[in-house]
């Protein structure tokens, strides 16, 4: 569900035909009935930490990777 939740947000901020509530439905494997259903809008803290975690994340990422020695 993380992922697939950092995967949702990645496409929110880069479609802009994409955006919240997002609808939210898992199946547990060998399952007939969901075992999540759940809408994800703006006001969802756990999607808010995902989202702000990620960016984060990200950013982290973005400043450890070395200028290439090629760049002035």
């Amino acid at each position: 569900m993380k992922l697939v939740l950092v995967s949702m947000d990645s496409t929110l901020r880069s479609n802009l035909t994409v955006g919240l509530p997002v609808d939210l439905l898992v199946y547990r494997r060998d399952a007939l009935k969901a075992a999540v259903k759940r809408r994800i809008g703006e006001d969802e803290p756990y999607f808010r930490m995902i989202r702000d975690a990620w960016s984060k994340a990200l950013r982290d990422a973005y400043r450890a990777i070395p200028r290439a020695e090629w760049f002035a």
